[in-house]
């Protein structure tokens, strides 16, 4: 490829000053007298949504024995679900005892902690109700072998 003509590019101009940089009216002394209102309001803004969002912050931040309990009542769900599964291992094998139901029943009376957090409370209720009617199925088979 072959580049046949070149051209310059435009001269570059001199800036104009239309006006002096200092005044001699005091405009710059009324501003300061007047305390700048544009500076002023926009300052006001900027402040009262900081404090907006450091109060949203605030809101959003969990509280440390709310999270501790959500914590514990995690481990006590993960606890009764590996013992629902080996009682379901166990009974396809035939080798369900009693102490494993004895196990899950003394977890399930356990003390358990009031949480906020509705789905997390949700989902306790269920894994406790599934354990619980685990427990009464085996008391009917209990019940029914010793008649």
């Amino acid at each position: 490829m072959k580049i046949e003509k070149t051209s310059k590019s435009g001269s570059v101009g001199k800036s104009k000053k239309t006006s002096k940089t200092s005044s001699a009216d005091g405009s710059f002394g009324k501003l300061l007298k007047t305390g700048g209102v544009e500076g002023a309001q926009a300052a006001s803004s900027a402040s009262m949504v900081s404090s907006v969002d450091m109060l949203l912050a605030v809101q959003a931040s969990e509280d440390p024995t709310q999270k501790a309990a959500k914590t514990r009542m995690k481990n006590r769900a993960n606890i009764i679900l590996d013992q629902l599964e080996r009682i379901k291992v166990n009974i396809l094998t035939g080798e369900l005892k009693t102490e494993q139901m004895l196990r899950l029943a003394d977890m399930i009376s356990s003390h358990r902690e009031k949480i906020t957090d509705p789905a997390l409370t949700s989902i306790l209720d269920e894994i406790d109700l599934r354990a619980q009617v685990e427990i009464a199925k085996m008391k009917k088979a209990l019940d029914s072998t010793v008649d």
